[in-house]
């Protein structure tokens, strides 16, 4: 049975619906605490999926030393995008294949210089058809919950922007980066509102952390099928 192997990098970050999906495919999903520096994957074959998932840091805390897990997830993955093997990246997970792959992370500002955060349930764009959006709406809601962006890394394929981040969704080989969050529920939500209430406020202002739990429930249900069809069909276009 091949295996999908999920790092995350905080405790309340979880696969969700991704994890589901692979399941129902046939993998066996593993999710190993990165963070907790449990140790990383060294047998993960061509078959298998590496998946990373999001966290407040970013890829500037690389070789901090309250963040050790960063480096070695980065060279785990350098090391499967040089063999062409699967990797998903979610939110920060993306950045790190951004980052392994030799684009530019950095944080999101204005043009006079103040930084820009991306919080809450909003549009995405779609860039063009392919098979990961086949079927889906030139627009869907999702999920933000970001401060840092990437550039798209060389020979990647742009797939989804919004309109403060040009590079919301790439594909590069058999590896895909979702800057949103398309695995969530509205449970979650909440509780991510909460435990990262000071980003959020930073973000939408003083009631950001109450609106974002008012509306995360009915959200998660409004948009489940499109965000279900585009992990779906994500994951299929990486292990074909």
């Amino acid at each position: 049975m091949p295996r999908a192997v999920c790092l995350t990098n905080v405790a309340h970050e979880g696969p969700g619906m991704l994890g589901e999906l692979l399941s129902e495919a046939g993998y066996q999903v593993e999710v190993i605490e990165a963070f907790r520096g449990a140790a990383l994957p060294e047998n993960l074959g061509a078959k298998d999926i590496l998946i990373v998932m999001g966290g407040p840091m970013g890829v500037a805390d690389i070789g901090k030393a309250e963040f050790p897990w960063l480096a070695p997830v980065v060279e785990l993955l350098r090391s499967r995008l040089a063999k062409d093997w699967p990797c998903v990246g979610v939110c920060l997970g993306m950045q790190l294949i951004a980052h392994a792959a030799g684009a530019k992370v950095s944080p999101m500002i204005d043009a006079d210089g103040r930084r820009l955060r991306e919080v809450g349930w909003g549009r995405l764009d779609f860039v063009g058809t392919d098979k990961i959006t086949c079927g889906l709406p030139a627009s869907i809601e999702v999920l933000h919950w970001h401060g840092d962006a990437c550039e798209l890394p060389r020979g990647a394929s742009l797939l989804a922007s919004t309109k403060i981040c040009p590079v919301q969704i790439f594909q590069l080989g058999r590896s895909f980066g979702m800057q949103f969050h398309p695995e969530i529920d509205g449970p979650t939500a909440c509780l991510w509102a909460e435990a990262d209430a000071e980003f959020v406020q930073a973000a939408n202002g003083p009631e950001g952390v109450a609106h974002l739990q008012a509306a995360s429930v009915e959200a998660t249900r409004r948009t489940y099928a499109h965000r279900r069809r585009l992990l779906s069909q994500a994951l299929v276009a990486v292990t074909a």
